[in-house]
């Protein structure tokens, strides 16, 4: 769902700036360059995958004026890119949105907070566990990292964006909890499923576009 500037209030328009512009900061300080300053064919993936989160965003199944649904894509970027470029290509994506749809520019801030830096920082979280606490293979880098990951950010990410309208008056707590609420763990299994699937093909198919996945972590010895 994308938050349009027009129904928030100024107090969450500027804060969700304030944060976006502190976590562009670290993630500017603290992205590995090194990795694509002279990498023309990762470039040119992170652009491409860049450009299929804009897309994506832009349609969206709407059930009432001001609610939608899309999928965010946020675990894939993830756990491709890392944490630092999945932020730069969804800031570019809002960007590109702010041209199409009547969201404002204003409102960049705060989609960005839980449109891709809520989902980003779940994804990190699940990440760690897994790599702390789980044994390191396909399967579980593929259900756990991609798939739970994806459902748990997209519960996580669509709730924050229902309280949002909600303290910010675009509807009723009421009026929420019936046309917005319950269909929230509907989106939330495609979710996973979606960046689940997509990063087991990708595994298969392209494992060097995966920043996150080692052949010798997860899959030799196996």
């Amino acid at each position: 769902m994308n938050l349009v500037a027009e129904s928030l209030g100024f107090a969450t328009l500027v804060g969700g700036w304030l944060v976006l512009l502190f976590a562009l900061g670290l993630a500017m300080k603290s992205a590995p360059w090194h990795k694509v300053r002279n990498d023309r064919p990762a470039q040119n993936v992170w652009l491409g995958m860049t450009l299929i989160v804009f897309l994506v965003w832009q349609f969206s199944a709407q059930i009432a004026e001001g609610i939608s649904f899309h999928f965010l894509l946020m675990t894939m970027m993830t756990l491709m890119f890392g944490w630092q470029f999945a932020l730069f290509g969804a800031w570019l994506a809002l960007i590109g949105l702010a041209f199409y749809l009547p969201t404002g520019w204003e409102a960049i801030g705060i989609n960005a907070l839980f449109m891709a830096l809520l989902p980003i920082f779940v994804t990190e979280v699940f990440v760690k566990i897994s790599e702390r606490y789980l044994e390191q293979n396909f399967f579980v880098y593929v259900f756990f990292n991609g798939f739970l990951a994806a459902g748990v950010a997209s519960v996580l990410a669509l709730t924050t964006g229902g309280l949002l309208m909600w303290v910010n008056d675009v509807y009723s707590l009421a009026v929420l909890k019936q046309v917005f609420f319950p269909f929230i763990p509907l989106m939330a299994i495609p979710e996973g499923f979606v960046n689940g699937m997509l990063m087991a093909a990708l595994i298969v198919l392209k494992p060097n576009w995966i920043s996150s996945f080692h052949d010798r972590t997860h899959i030799s010895g196996k």
